[in-house]
């Protein structure tokens, strides 16, 4: 969909049908299709632009949280393969009847773009955040708002009232945990690279810990928040006033936590079993 080349690889590797099958097992193939695209633009973005300070300060004049309100390019970004991508997946959202999600996920696309930027003095000092500030911007850097596109599924809530903040809230912990084991994943290679955005440096840096210890420090953080996951989840299912479409919408994002440790748990047991001491504890 009008997106190639230097990303192609990168979403290769994240085998994104495979991660959408085991997020969204009961969905309409239409809807998981639908959020796969849209996580393949993210992720497509997120190799290609978001990591490079020049590249995102054009995109960020451009607006594509607008561009996806809209459906309308700026004069000067019509040849940018990513904005007319995104205007190609607005088309489809509406066409499956997704209109009314369109300010939920260009707010999640601006929260996304605008942290992304602001990880860019981190890089350019090659020193790593604080952990509370690292964790907030996390939350959004994870690009996990396509998520939301779930909602397209038959008997979840209206697109037209807004999400409660409970509701959000646990999202927005889904996003964290998916970010959190993405780190764990990435790591090895952004070490390599002397990328200091990463929770397992983050943790070597505040706590003066080696990168053994960093890691295995992140994989007792990412277990924490999913047991905090865990607990919120049950309160809600077990909140009498909460409406049946609701509690679906909790149950959709523990697929989406369960899902992303589904895929991503064999390679765990992989880099533990081939890489004990090479920085992945």
């Amino acid at each position: 969909h009008g997106l190639g080349a230097p990303g192609d690889s990168g979403l290769e590797r994240r085998r994104i049908g495979r991660l959408v099958g085991r997020c969204m097992p009961g969905a309409p193939f239409g809807v998981a299709r639908l959020t796969a695209r849209h996580l393949a633009w993210v992720f497509h973005f997120d190799d290609t632009v978001a990591e490079h300070p020049d590249r995102l300060a054009a995109h960020r004049e451009w607006d594509p949280p607008g561009v996806l309100l809209s459906g309308r390019l700026p004069a000067e970004a019509t040849a940018c393969t990513h904005l007319a991508s995104l205007v190609s997946l607005r088309a489809d959202i509406v066409a499956a009847g997704g209109a009314e999600l369109l300010p939920l996920l260009a707010e999640g696309l601006r929260r996304y773009i605008e942290e992304c930027a602001r990880e860019a003095p981190w890089r350019a000092t090659g020193n790593p955040p604080g952990l509370a500030d690292y964790l907030a911007r996390r939350v959004h850097t994870s690009g996990g708002h396509p998520m939301y596109l779930h909602l397209l599924a038959p008997g979840m809530p209206e697109g037209t009232a807004p999400l409660p903040a409970p509701l959000l809230g646990v999202a927005e912990l889904a996003f964290l945990i998916g970010g959190l084991a993405n780190d764990l994943l990435g790591h090895a290679a952004e070490q390599q690279q002397g990328d200091p955005v990463n929770a397992v440096t983050v943790l070597a840096h505040e706590y003066g810990l080696t990168p053994p210890e960093a890691y295995r420090a992140t994989v007792v953080l990412h277990a924490a928040h999913q047991h905090r996951f865990d607990a919120l989840c049950a309160g809600l299912l077990a909140d009498t006033a909460l409406s049946g479409p609701r509690k679906r919408f909790v149950r959709a994002v523990m697929g989406w936590v369960a899902g992303s440790a589904a895929a991503v748990e064999p390679y765990w047991h992989h880099l533990l079993a081939t890489r004990p001491n090479r920085g992945t504890g």
